[in-house]
């Protein structure tokens, strides 16, 4: 091996690019290796919604405070990131989730009771007040919850600008670079094997979504980790864009920055292709014209698949991989990868830094061990 990094990283999605940033905000040089293109993956084609209130269990305290920290995180993020050169296009503009029936709006109200607990402002809305956000909405919504500090961000946008700021700090990112598998000396991992060549490391972090989890790839013992395809929509109707993303339990309608709807999303377990297929796109449609019937007549923009990774507990895998010394993996995050990167990313490069896994063992891979 000829080149040296203190950390390389496999993957270049969204876990990927975080994690490189925040270490190099700790003075730590990473390299980081993608087999195709940056946020090319579930990255890229995520619906963007920064919602943990509605994503992630809040029964599970170490879980779900990780996902406050990472929404309390997202505003500063995105200010360095845009101050760095480029926009994130994050928006706090609030989630709203609606309901068309009367067992659903007992749901909404269920959760409000915990969700209120959290200083959060999360209210209830009737229909008049939902029809008063949202013009457009159908007349057949019973009600609905806003939550104001949650919203959404373009994945793509983030992931382009982590690479951005992150090459400003130092960071080496290599496109279009498979790594092959990991290099070994007796139980400790001291590198990888690329496309490029060789590279030393001190440490390697596996962060390449359901890639993590092919059989003996990386390491002999499993990684259970399964591929979840999601597709999803761009539709534009000018003159007709939610105020925040809209959820009515089928779907969300995603306001984007250029004034396009994003529609997502579809769910296949166990399958890794990138085919985009006319079924789920006419799932994704009915529940965007039932939302906001208007959406019948807008044009359909585009199309875009993504391979998510599950975990069997739902549980993301981060941290330390037991029995192996200088080796991480960040990944399993299934739908909610971008709303939970900043801490995610933050907390793995903390636990890099100071060689303390213990505040991610409630993460850790160990917990899969007899």
């Amino acid at each position: 091996m000829t080149k040296h990094s203190d950390v390389v990283i496999v993957g270049g999605g969204v876990m990927g690019c975080a994690t490189a940033y925040y270490l190099a905000r700790r003075g730590i040089t990473s390299s980081v290796f993608e087999q195709n293109t940056f946020g090319w993956g579930a990255s890229g084609a995520t619906a963007g919604v920064v919602g943990p209130l509605w994503h992630v269990p809040h029964d599970n305290e170490p879980y779900f405070e990780l996902a406050l920290k990472s929404l309390r995180m997202f505003p500063t993020l995105a200010s360095d990131l845009t101050d760095a050169g480029l926009d994130p296009q994050y928006r706090q503009s609030g989630v709203l989730k609606v309901a068309f029936t009367e067992e659903l709006a007992g749901t909404l109200r269920d959760d409000l009771a915990w969700q209120s607990d959290l200083d959060m402002a999360v209210e209830w809305l009737d229909a008049q007040e939902v029809s008063d956000r949202e013009p457009d909405i159908s007349p057949r919504v019973l009600g609905g919850v806003y939550s104001p500090q949650e919203g959404y961000v373009v994945g793509q946008s983030l992931v382009d600008s982590l690479v951005h700021a992150g090459t400003q700090l130092g960071v080496r990112f290599f496109d279009k670079t498979e790594v092959f598998g990991i290099e070994t000396e007796a139980s400790r991992v001291v590198g990888v094997r690329t496309a490029a060549g060789g590279f030393e490391a001190g440490h390697v972090v596996l962060a390449s979504g359901p890639w993590t989890g092919i059989a003996t790839r990386w390491i002999p013992e499993d990684v259970p980790i399964r591929p979840i395809k999601g597709q999803r929509i761009l539709l534009r109707l000018p003159g007709l864009l939610p105020r925040s993303p809209v959820d009515g339990f089928s779907g969300y309608c995603v306001p984007q920055p250029d004034g396009r709807i994003l529609v997502a999303a579809t769910r296949h377990e166990y399958e890794f292709d990138q085919v985009v297929t006319a079924g789920a796109i006419a799932d994704m449609i009915k529940a965007a014209v039932d939302l906001y019937p208007k959406l019948k007549d807008a044009q359909f923009d585009s199309a875009r698949v993504g391979v998510r990774p599950g975990t069997p507990d739902d549980l993301p895998i981060i941290g330390p991989v037991p029995g192996w010394d200088g080796l991480s993996i960040i990944a399993g995050h299934d739908a909610v990868g971008i709303m939970m990167a900043p801490a995610t990313a933050d907390s793995l490069a903390e636990s890099i830094a100071s060689g303390d896994g213990v505040p991610l063992e409630p993460f850790s891979l160990g917990r899969f061990s007899p």
